[in-house]
């Protein structure tokens, strides 16, 4: 297996202020690696990823990939258990396209490299909360670990994929600001993107760009997410113009660490697939009051409701997962990141529960765009999280997103040939500094920071209400003041990027819930608590 520090030995750097490529990915999750490894080997790539590879939320992830591609299951099992999770939202048609090509996505993971238990039979398959059968496709619970590693390895090896990390792409490059002669009616293109690294900004032309960005979870105090995942791609896309669909839909994962020395830790839900319990700090198993049919594999909106519940009727600040009844060794085997992590900090799980809380994980909504990446956008996609193509509706359902990802990738780099322009024929203006100066007080990105990130976790959180909402958008509206001038007066730096990025992301998250007047799914709301026919996206973008 690859390194971050092999891949620092491979690393290209930026050193001309005007870079031209065949395809620019930007991400180097699942989505951005499948879709680079998919591309034909006479396109040129140029790979950025912001923080050294393997990353992203795939390398985090534990679970596994939900495909059916054993005899007991089918492609309309897998779309019955998505529909039923999804509240209503989910397009059936696009959920098909994504999950018949399944078994096709599981067959180039096992061409590069990178074999999952119940694979074609080989091994078993897990199960998590709302699949009806065992389809969860895994490596022990290091599923995210082992294709992040192996992608990244074959990523290396391609003499036609240049990597640069660390890089952090600024804004889009689009046509309507600066080659407006390739503006097609009332459809702009994007020509590229403005890339940081080293202190230095880049401008980078390419024929075709591809955001692979991932999620956002620290948008949140508490979540599961890299440090990284600060909605960059989300964030750009929608002050380019694009179109951002269903935000408000975020999906809290039930059981993430509650101990303060191991924070955004995660405990998978394939650990209550084998039979461990949920229960309150009375040792009540309390599910069966939330979903009785379904106890603790009901969906994750539901059990992330029900502990909400649970810890405010008692004012508890967690709950306990019991996984005692499975052994140290079952423990050991099957689920050594968990049972490494937990044991790090003096727990030993095949004695005493767990403590679990809910936290940020996954972003429903994103990016409109289609399964292949395509957006409102000539020569740009969007693929992954970043995006939102209606499989996922208004609730995720569990390892559907890996299989996303991997299979979008895949459909991009089918379509890209087709699409993608020369760049050697476009042109725009290099980054300029202007008057900017360096950063010399950092309270005043650590105070925005924090400020956003609690105003998110205690008004937009797992339930919600106008009154909280409103008063949300109002902080986060000064607060977005305050950034846009630092941004414009300051020299760039990531922590100020980002923080630009979490509140774009921020704003359009409570926007979109202000405008959802019902709840469904993840959006659960005090003053409109009954789901509204017919089902409608939410959809929110800027005037530019």
């Amino acid at each position: 297996m690859c390194t971050g520090k092999e891949i620092e030995k491979r690393e290209v750097r930026l050193t001309d202020n005007i870079i031209e490529t065949d395809v620019l990915i930007i991400g180097a999750g699942m989505a951005g690696l499948t879709c680079a490894l998919s591309l034909p080997e006479e396109l040129d790539i140029l790979l950025i990823s912001k923080i050294l590879m393997p990353t992203g939320s795939t390398y985090l992830a534990q679970g596994g990939l939900a495909a059916a591609v054993t005899d007991d299951d089918s492609f309309e099992l897998h779309l019955n258990d998505t529909v039923n999770a999804g509240g209503g939202l989910v397009d059936e048609i696009v959920a098909m396209d994504i999950i018949s090509n399944g078994p096709k996505l599981v067959k180039k993971l096992l061409q590069w490299g990178a074999e999952l238990e119940g694979s074609f039979g080989m091994g078993k398959s897990g199960i998590e909360g709302g699949h009806s059968i065992r389809r969860v496709l895994h490596y022990k619970d290091r599923t995210g670990k082992l294709i992040s590693e192996v992608l990244s390895e074959r990523c290396i090896e391609r003499k036609n994929i240049t990597i640069i990390e660390p890089a952090f792409a600024v804004n889009l490059l689009t046509a309507s600001r600066e080659m407006p002669e390739l503006v097609e009616g009332a459809v702009d293109r994007c020509i590229g993107a403005h890339v940081l690294h080293n202190g230095t900004i880049s401008t980078v032309l390419a024929g075709e760009t591809v955001i692979a960005t991932g999620g956002s979870g620290k948008v949140y105090r508490y979540t599961s997410n890299q440090d990284s995942a600060t909605g960059d791609g989300m964030a750009m896309a929608y002050r380019a113009g694009l179109p951002l669909k269903n935000m408000e839909f975020f999906q809290f994962h039930p059981t993430c660490l509650f101990h303060p020395d191991k924070r955004n830790f995660l405990i998978t839900e394939a650990l209550r697939g084998e039979g461990a319990m949920l229960l309150n700090l009375k040792g009540e198993r309390f599910m069966e009051n939330y979903d009785p049919a379904r106890m603790e594999l009901a969906p994750r909106d539901i059990v992330a409701r029900a502990i909400d519940s649970e810890m405010k009727r008692l004012g508890n600040d967690h709950v306990l997962l019991d996984a005692s009844h499975l052994s140290r060794e079952k423990l050991t085997n099957s689920f050594p990141e968990v049972t490494e992590g937990v044991t790090s900090v003096g727990i030993s799980p095949w004695n005493e529960p767990i403590p679990v809380v809910p936290a940020a994980h996954y972003i429903v909504g994103g990016i409109d765009a289609r399964t292949d990446g395509s957006t409102a956008m000539n020569g740009l996609r969007a693929i992954g999280e970043v995006s939102c193509t209606g499989l996922h509706g208004a609730n995720r359902l569990g390892s559907n997103s890996l299989l996303e990802a991997g299979v979008m990738g895949l459909k991009a780099a089918d379509s890209i040939p087709d699409t993608v322009m020369r760049s050697s024929d476009f042109h725009a203006r290099d980054w300029s500094f202007g008057r900017a100066k360096p950063l010399k007080e950092n309270v005043l990105l650590d105070h925005a920071w924090a400020a956003i990130r609690s105003v998110m976790w205690d008004y937009v959180g797992i339930v919600r209400s106008d009154k909280r909402l409103n008063r949300a958008l109002r902080i986060i509206d000064v607060l977005a003041d305050e950034i846009e001038e630092d941004y414009w007066s300051l020299l760039p730096v990531t922590g100020l990027l980002e923080l630009r990025n979490i509140c774009t992301v921020s704003r359009a998250i409570v926007r979109s819930a202000l405008r959802r007047r019902e709840s469904r799914g993840l959006h659960y709301s005090m003053d409109c608590p009954d789901t509204i026919q017919p089902q409608r996206d939410t959809i929110i973008k800027i005037i530019l």
